[in-house]
């Protein structure tokens, strides 16, 4: 994302330099103001505690863009791979996610209608992870999906 905003920002400095009309200068400083902050936005992800994942024995702790959200074992139903395309500029593209759904005894879950339920009808999963970090999909899921098992297993749980 850093890297493609960056050349966006760039062709929006050269549409700003060229000799164009002012309608097209105006397309570039909003090329320019559109990709710098999408520049910073992805600069902070490389900000030390800005994201992470944190499991431990009682909960999942998921941080992205300093919001943290936090998953008792118990919150999650089951761990999978979500496969999805999008196209972007006609130009296909296969993603791959850590995807997850919620227990129906999430606080606050409400079935049908929700963004959960979209996102369940387009990819399969109500929520997903914002990385892999590091790890393959397939492996990161079947990691945590042990996880979820184990903890929600043991005496401790209840």
């Amino acid at each position: 994302m850093l890297l493609g905003c960056i050349a966006f920002a760039a062709v929006g400095c050269f549409i700003i330099s060229s000799p164009h009309s002012p309608r097209d200068r105006l397309a570039g400083f909003a090329l320019v103001g559109f990709c710098g902050l999408g520049s910073l936005v992805a600069l902070s992800q490389f900000v030390p505690g800005s994201s992470f994942l944190r499991v431990a024995p009682e909960a999942l702790t998921v941080r992205s863009l300093w919001r943290t959200k936090f998953y008792r074992w118990s919150d999650i139903e089951r761990f999978g791979v979500a496969d999805f395309s999008t196209v972007h500029f006609g130009v296909r593209q296969h993603h791959r996610m850590v995807g997850f759904n919620l227990s129906p005894s999430y606080p606050g879950l409400r079935k049908g209608g929700t963004v959960g339920a979209i996102n369940i009808s387009l990819v399969g999963f109500e929520e997903a992870l914002p990385d892999n970090y590091g790890i393959d999909c397939a492996e990161l899921a079947e990691h945590l999906d042990r996880l979820r098992q184990k903890y929600t297993t043991t005496p401790d749980s209840a």
